[in-house]
């Protein structure tokens, strides 16, 4: 009897022993693996690192500080959704920007322009400063947070210092220098003994990559490599040069203010005109606006043309340029 009691005791203390392991109530030997630990690890997302580019945007028309005339302006992260509207006080905060060559797209009424920073480390802020006008954009180096060799703030790592190395350099093509290709976006050439190469940020303006050829006389801006040569953020053709010597003669290159109650036409019909000093000036459809959007000309603004004279002695403006 004392024997049959003991095994039925066996049997409950047994039963009971594999009920609370199957619910989880029983401790786990030794060394057994946990699955409710496992699950909670697998389930922590990875970071994602990415850099933040806080920007202060000036010269947007009001030379010395921002104004949009009501109009948003805003700026992208060229290749990415990454995009910000610049406020009032013309800020703006780009955040997980991915790290390297990055380039910032400004986009507004006349304004359509490209800044490329170079060196964007991940995990990082840097704060930069930004002159915006037509299609130009470049950094300002004249007050705090525009790259300087400084920490960056809350970083505790320098910030790059993508405006240190700007580069320019003017001529014509070397025969036999142009290498690479413009649908490879890495054509590359040499003006002089400087070599210049492109990727697929660098903007070409009065003219295309596939029109450059030994002899074109080219204006480049960009920034200068390890190597001495200059990265290319835009490329500019001179196509105000002809071979023709009647045009050369007729030639106009002149620099003053729109006089007021001069401007007429239309610059959605290429037709607007205006005067400086005594002379007319007409535009067309061929006519190129450099640092100033057509739209945005007004009475005031001082502006370079060059363009060739007619036979009523108005100029047409082959080129419209805003006269710093």
């Amino acid at each position: 009897m004392v024997r049959d009691w003991i095994g039925k005791a066996l049997v409950v203390i047994t039963a009971s022993g594999l009920i609370g392991v199957a619910c989880g109530g029983g401790t786990p030997s030794p060394g057994a693996p946990s699955a409710r630990t496992e699950t909670s690890s697998a389930a922590v997302p990875a970071a994602t690192p990415g850099a933040t580019i806080s920007g202060t945007v000036l010269g947007v028309i009001a030379p010395a500080g921002f104004k949009t005339l009501g109009t948003p302006i805003s700026v992208t992260v060229t290749g990415t959704s990454i995009a910000a509207t610049i406020d009032g006080g013309g800020r703006f905060t780009l955040i997980n920007v991915p790290a390297g060559r990055v380039d910032l797209h400004f986009v507004g009424a006349g304004i359509d322009a490209h800044l490329v920073l170079d060196g964007i480390a991940a995990n990082t802020t840097i704060e930069i400063r930004v002159r915006v006008n037509g299609n130009d954009a470049q950094l300002d180096n004249s007050g705090p947070g525009s790259g300087s060799s400084g920490p960056g703030p809350g970083t505790g790592t320098p910030a790059p210092d993508p405006g240190a190395a700007r580069a320019e350099v003017e001529g014509t093509i070397n025969a036999g220098s142009l290498t690479g290709s413009c649908a490879a976006n890495n054509l590359s050439f040499m003006v002089g003994t400087t070599r210049v190469v492109t990727n697929a940020s660098t903007q070409f303006r009065d003219g295309t990559c596939a029109s450059l050829a030994a002899g074109t006389r080219v204006e480049v801006k960009g920034t200068r490599q390890a190597d001495n040569s200059i990265l290319a953020a835009e490329v500019e053709g001179n196509d105000d040069d002809d071979d023709d010597d009647d045009d050369d003669a007729r030639e106009v290159r002149m620099t003053g203010a729109i006089v007021t109650g001069s401007l007429a036409g239309s610059c959605t019909a290429s037709t607007l005109s205006f005067r400086i000093s005594s002379t007319t000036i007409r535009t067309n459809s061929s006519t190129r606006f450099k640092d100033v959007a057509c739209s945005s000309l007004r009475v005031g603004d001082r502006v370079e043309v060059r363009g060739l004279r007619q036979t009523d002695q108005s100029v047409l403006a082959s080129r419209v340029e805003r006269d710093h």
